[in-house]
């Protein structure tokens, strides 16, 4: 007797695809195989019952799964569903693990067996099946598009009898298969593309469809070029970096993901608030609790003048692309694990113990074994490391666990809860954010002025490790950086904890003065606090700009020559003459 693979209709909300089209069925069905298909199971991605020849079509799905041998889906079931899963079946789908917690427990509770397509090695044998790769394609395109859709601006540059309209700028942050497409979808709509990655290797890729890499100067690579995850001195680089980029930009598509794990925290609210008005920013990572840290899951909303979207899904926004794509992964896998008609899971194939996540009520995969409190149970000798990077292709890498400090971080708002993302266990440590604002630097002088009494290599080690969040390293971080940077630990220890005394003294005196610059011409209380967020607060600091920081003042405030129309600097000087 043949085996039976069961094809049911997807019924989690907002889900349009389908595991398998008709011509991979009619593949199985050439094999010997048996299909049955729920009714209207490819009605939402514009395959039809009558399309899926030779197979039995079921009205119910309690009755479609009662005989199935393997029952294959697009994403994880319900719980009803899996109540209704046949004992020990094997399930394939895209688990998104720490997001389904509960449903994993059930699925454990009658031992079915889950292979996992979002747990695939990165190798080229395995590239056939590669899930997450084919479905990133069709959201890093859908991603670019929204963003086009929603921007007031256009993308391409327009020259009409009504003059020549500038192209949009575009930030795309994360470039792997989801962040290159929409990089190269952007560009096609003729938009000036810059994207950042922090794999060194991606500059290439970026470069060859036409955008600019943004270069941070941190690298990630550690000995041997294995990749590492970054310093707290490191993360602030990075985002003081970002946030000068993101005050230029029209639109930020997010990209950056981590297979299994939280999306890393990457935009803060104070980057946010440095952007042009009228900007719009497209979260694709909303689902595993976003890129940005006022992301809001699946909704629109502004943030002062920036428009922010966590799309949901956006695969099926693309369904019947996406369904052929997916249904062509789910083939090379089913191909991969039937022979002679039986279901038959190599221990020793690379691709098959990876991708089984439970076997026998035995859980075989490290990091689902954390998450659900229990023992692991490997599958093979090709086991997932729970420490390797789980996507070198996005290259985003598990942040470093750090201890919940009991204060609020430099924006004054508490850490941040993944109660949404499924689950404690899968909390990445929250990133801590600092400003990019001349005034923000000011306030970290004390900790550069500590530094200045140690050695070369100390002082710098020192000023990234001290006043970045607002309070002092954990000693044994301090330790370690002393230790890669050729310092002194104890002394940096020692000096770490007189600038965090020297800081909190600063923290109790009066707040940054403010001059009234609505005084100068052209300056009213909105472009004020403007001006306030990008760190002009008081008239010398307008007084004494240059040429560049004009032109790059006119950019961020999207005000083309009239500050040097209105003489900005004349009028602050000639009122700072009138006060003296």
């Amino acid at each position: 007797m043949s085996l039976i693979i069961a094809l049911p209709r997807e019924r989690r909300s907002g889900e349009r695809r389908v595991a398998l089209d008709p011509s991979r069925v009619e593949r199985l069905l050439q094999d010997g195989l048996q299909v049955c298909i729920e009714a209207e199971c490819g009605h939402a991605a514009s395959f039809y019952d009558e399309a899926y020849q030779g197979v039995t079509v079921v009205e119910d799905f309690a009755e479609l799964v009662r005989n199935a041998d393997i029952v294959v889906k697009v994403v994880c079931p319900t719980l009803e569903e899996i109540a209704l899963l046949p004992e020990r079946s094997l399930l394939v789908c895209i688990m998104s693990a720490f997001q389904h917690v509960e449903e994993l427990r059930a699925l454990r509770e009658r031992q079915i067996t889950v292979l996992g397509m979002d747990h695939l090695p990165r190798t080229t044998r395995a590239q056939p099946m590669d899930a997450l790769s084919s479905q990133a394609t069709v959201a890093g395109y859908k991603a670019a598009l929204l963003a086009a859709e929603l921007s007031p601006r256009l993308f391409p540059m327009l020259t009409t009898a009504a003059g020549t309209i500038r192209p949009s700028r575009v930030l795309v942050v994360g470039a792997g298969v989801a962040g290159l497409q929409a990089i190269a979808t952007a560009r096609r709509l003729g938009a000036q593309v810059e994207a950042y990655d922090i794999r060194k290797a991606a500059k290439e890729q970026i470069e060859s469809l036409g955008a600019r890499m943004i270069d941070t100067g941190v690298e990630v690579e550690g000995a041997g070029g294995i990749a590492r995850a970054l310093r707290k001195d490191e993360k602030q680089i990075q985002h003081d970096v970002l946030a000068e980029h993101m005050a230029r930009a029209h639109v930020v598509i997010c990209s950056a993901a981590i297979p299994g794990r939280r999306a890393p925290r990457i935009i803060t609210e104070d980057m946010v608030d440095g952007m042009l008005p009228e900007s719009v920013i497209v979260d694709m990572a909303a689902s595993t609790g976003g890129n940005c840290e006022l992301t809001r899951i699946g909704e629109h909303y502004y943030h002062n003048d920036t428009l922010i979207v966590g799309p949901l899904n956006l695969p099926s926004h693309g369904a019947v692309h996406a369904s052929e794509m997916y249904a062509r992964n789910v083939h090379n896998m089913l191909q991969l694990i039937i022979t002679d008609c039986q279901i038959v899971l190599d221990p020793d194939d690379e691709i098959i113990a990876r991708c089984v996540l439970m076997h026998d009520g035995k859980v075989s995969h490290p990091e689902i074994a954390a998450l659900l409190e229990l023992p692991e149970a490997s599958f093979g000798t090709a086991a997932a490391n729970a420490e390797e990077m789980a996507d070198e292709t996005a290259g985003w890498l598990k942040e470093e666990e750090e201890p919940k400090p009991e204060h609020r971080n430099a924006t004054g708002a508490d850490e941040a809860s993944d109660a949404s993302t499924g689950g404690a266990a899968a909390t990445a440590a929250a990133e801590t954010a600092g400003s990019s604002t001349p005034a923000t630097r000011e306030n970290r002088g004390a900790g550069d002025q500590a530094g200045s009494r140690v050695q070369d290599a100390s002082e710098t080690t020192h000023a990234h490790a001290v006043g970045i969040d607002g309070g002092i390293a954990d000693e044994q971080d301090l330790r370690d950086l002393a230790a890669l940077e050729g310092a002194d630990g104890d002394e940096m220890v020692k000096l770490a904890a007189q600038a965090e005394g020297s800081q909190a003294e600063e923290a109790a005196e009066e707040p940054l003065p403010r001059d009234e610059l609505t005084v100068i011409d052209g300056v009213g209380p909105a472009l004020q606090e403007r001006l306030y967020s990008f760190g002009y607060r008081e008239l010398w600091q307008l007084a004494e700009l240059d040429d560049d920081a004009v032109e790059k003042l006119s950019v961020q405030l999207e005000l083309a020559d009239e500050i040097n129309e209105k003489d900005w600097r004349g009028q602050a000087r000639r009122l700072m003459e009138k006060r003296s």
